[in-house]
């Protein structure tokens, strides 16, 4: 392939033309609002999900997609293709590994039809994400780009249609990274017997899928349309108060002023309060809350925001909108002016096969299981997560911090933060009416060490994008800290290099935790701990073993250990959530601490529970008895000798709060002689017995993180 150095301008030299090198547009690229697709009495909605054509790019000749101009014409008339389903990410559904390690330029193609009833409309195609990059043409005429993966945009292509007839859209879709783009990333080039390859390296630890991963959507809207709605509600005794501001577009100048009607409706379709303009105030009396998952008996309270444009020409869009107030104190934080306790999951969107696809029968899948977990809330780690997740989420009362794609880990060039700043407007931009995002976190991991990293955030906090008096966003690291509102750690005590060191794991959490609070007088929430575990590994109670780094005991001694830490954070008034990592095993790139992916989740990869999950649960569910005084029951199956809570009275054996491995495994001992004759051999291996050590860990921290609370 030649000299790699060639190669590596050559890589750049793609990502820079394809990213910013654009022909002329036909219409308008998303503009102000990235409305969701509604239909309604002025709107028709048409998706195109299914089974689209797919090619890649030749490696030798990554631009021939570009040069040739395969979009002027059917992709099937350009070479070889295979059926590639959409939502879903391209790499493990390939014929072969080039799929999965592939670099540079994929396309995508389909038809479709076109009424001519869509002739006196504007027609609009919208993709929900693209990783990274996306160019789109219809009928040969670019309609819409796009840079920064997980994130919507749209663009009109009225003028590119025919009308009454097929259409061609085609894709092409950019994954190549380099140390301006969010997430940063590059290319390596590796001597093999074969010559010099090219390999794509990520320096973050979860696989980087790629393609069209969320929904992609045709849909109408009258010439004067409805282009955003902002939204903003407070709560003034029992009276819910929403604020409202709706912009139009499509107004000529010799267009009549057009009426704007709002009105508000509750979940059974009765109008609760009225309004007319395009800015003003809804009150509603008596009103329904938002309220999280398990806090309340009725969660999750859902309005209904209709908004009517009267004028030469009708639109009408309707936006679900949740009442709730979210602030915080030095120490907590509090909904609807009530104190509430985080306790949930990192998570990513990984799955088998689809990889980052939008799935719904996973979606309802994870929601169960977070409900069952008695969880209220997790991180959107490590970038914005598809708007139809974060649908369950409103619906069914799941707070989330949601992230930007936030892996910023060095060379904070300009170039790199006008990227981060963009991709933090159109996060907002999209979630900003969402009553289940309670939190922007801007960066994860971030090297704050450089000495460019300190004016990089600075300037990010200074000029960052804001919303009115919704948010003021910024993320400044290590001596910024001072700037936020809530301070996030991530602490992996017991694992890496000093993992079976145990002694210090409580101490040394209350150390961390203290040490953040004392020195900025903000809120903590603990965002990330764990260890990885292999699902069915066992080191304890057969051979009489002390447990080992990677079983399921040594996972759920560490959780012990952190839960006695948590709880006593939290009894000194200044520890306001924790969050495990991870809600599931997912993949990662080849390496030699990943043995098929990262195994810190609570669940396999195929959401079956580990020991674990148990442990999580029934600790969930006691913090939730306590401190939201939940009348959910506790689990049945909660016999156990580890510690979960201060509130959680465990079994005759685990109420001795000092345990001693020697005569706990000798119990055992006798329980296993006692139940192998009772049982048989056979019956007996299938068991699992519950065994206590003395839990600990070394200090190791991975991370500092620091979010910043939304206001609404």
């Amino acid at each position: 392939m030649g000299n790699p150095i060639v190669i590596s301008r050559d890589v750049t030299g793609l990502h820079k033309v394809f990213l910013y090198s654009f022909s002329q547009i036909f219409g308008d690229i998303s503009p102000g609002g990235i409305l969701y697709p509604r239909e309604s009495e002025s709107r028709e909605v048409r998706s195109l999900d299914g089974v689209w054509n797919f090619r890649l790019s030749p490696m030798d000749e990554p631009t021939q997609g570009l040069t040739q101009q395969w979009y002027q014409q059917e992709l099937r008339k350009t070479g070889d293709i295979v059926p590639m389903p959409v939502p879903a990410s391209y790499n493990d559904i390939g014929p072969n590994v080039t799929f999965r390690t592939f670099w540079g330029l994929a396309w995508y193609d389909r038809t479709f039809f076109a009424p001519s009833s869509w002739k006196d409309q504007r027609v609009w195609v919208r993709f929900g994400s693209v990783c990274y990059a996306a160019q789109v043409w219809v009928n040969g005429k670019e309609v819409a780009s796009h840079e920064i993966g997980h994130l919507p945009f749209s663009g009109e292509i009225s003028q590119a249609l025919n009308y009454g007839g097929n259409n061609v859209i085609t894709v092409a879709v950019n994954n190549t990274p380099d140390q301006t783009t969010v997430p940063q990333g590059r290319i390596n080039s590796v001597k093999t017997s074969d010559g010099i390859k090219h390999v794509l390296y990520f320096n973050f630890d979860f696989f980087q899928y790629s393609g069209i991963d969320r929904p992609v959507y045709l849909y109408t809207t009258p010439r004067v349309y409805i282009d955003d709605i902002s939204v903003m509600t407070d709560i003034e005794n029992d009276t819910g108060v929403v604020n409202f501001n709706v912009s139009i577009l499509g107004l000529s100048e010799d267009s009549e002023e057009p009426s704007i009607a709002v009105n508000l409706y509750d979940r059974d379709g009765q109008v609760v309060a009225e309004s007319t303009g395009a800015e003003g105030v809804l009150r509603v009396p008596d009103a329904n809350l938002w309220w999280p998952y398990i806090m309340h008996p009725k969660p999750a309270y859902l309005y209904t925001l209709e908004v009517i444009v009267n004028g030469n020409e009708s639109d009408v869009y309707r936006h679900p909108v949740g009442i709730r107030t979210v602030s915080w104190t030095n120490t907590s934080l509090l909904i609807n002016n009530h104190p509430f306790y985080l306790r949930g999951f990192g998570r990513h969107e990984d799955s088998d096969i689809r990889g980052k696809g939008v799935d719904y029968s996973l979606i309802t899948k994870d929601y169960n299981l977070i409900k069952w977990f008695g969880a209220n809330g997790y991180r959107t780690s490590h970038y914005p997560y598809a708007e139809e997740i974060l649908d369950f989420s409103d619906r069914q009362g799941i707070m989330g911090l949601s992230l930007v794609d936030d892996h910023i880990s060095s060379g904070f060039s300009d170039e790199l933060l006008n990227n981060h700043k963009t991709s933090l407007s159109e996060l907002i931009r999209r979630d900003k009416n969402r009553p289940s995002v309670i939190m922007w976190s801007i960066a994860n991991e971030a090297d704050t060490d450089e000495d460019d990293a300190v004016p990089y955030f600075k300037a990010y906090f200074l000029k960052g994008p804001s919303y009115a008096n919704w948010t003021v966003t910024s993320m400044l690291l290590g001596r910024q800290a001072q700037f936020l509102d809530v301070i996030c750690i991530n602490e992996y005590y017991g694992w890496g290099s000093t993992v079976g060191i145990q002694e210090v794991v409580k101490h040394q959490v209350m150390v961390d935790v203290t040490s953040w609070h004392q020195l900025h007088n903000k809120p903590v929430v603990v965002s990330e701990y764990g260890t990885d575990t292999m699902a069915g590994y066992h080191s304890v109670g057969r051979f009489q073993l002390p447990s080992s780094g990677g079983s399921e005991e040594y996972q759920m001694e560490v959780m012990s250990q952190q839960f006695e830490a948590f709880d006593e954070a939290h009894s000194e008034g200044y520890l306001a959530g924790e969050m495990i990592w991870n809600f599931a095993d997912f993949m990662t790139d080849q390496r030699t601490k990943r043995v098929n992916g990262n195994r810190k989740g609570m669940l396999t990869r195929t959401r079956q529970p580990k020991a674990s999950a148990h442990l999580l649960r029934w600790r969930y569910h006691s913090l939730a008895r306590k401190l939201d005084n939940a009348t959910i029951a506790r689990p049945a199956d909660s016999d156990t000798h580890f510690y979960v809570s201060s509130w959680f009275a465990r079994s005759p054996q685990g109420a001795d709060s000092s345990f001693h491995p020697a005569r706990d495994c000798e119990r055992n001992t006798q329980e296993r002689q006692r139940r192998k004759g009772e049982e048989g051999e056979q019956d007996f291996e299938r068991s699992v017995i519950k065994y206590s050590f003395d839990s600990c860990k070394i200090r190791r921290v991975k991370i500092i993180r620091h979010v910043k609370l939304r206001q609404v």
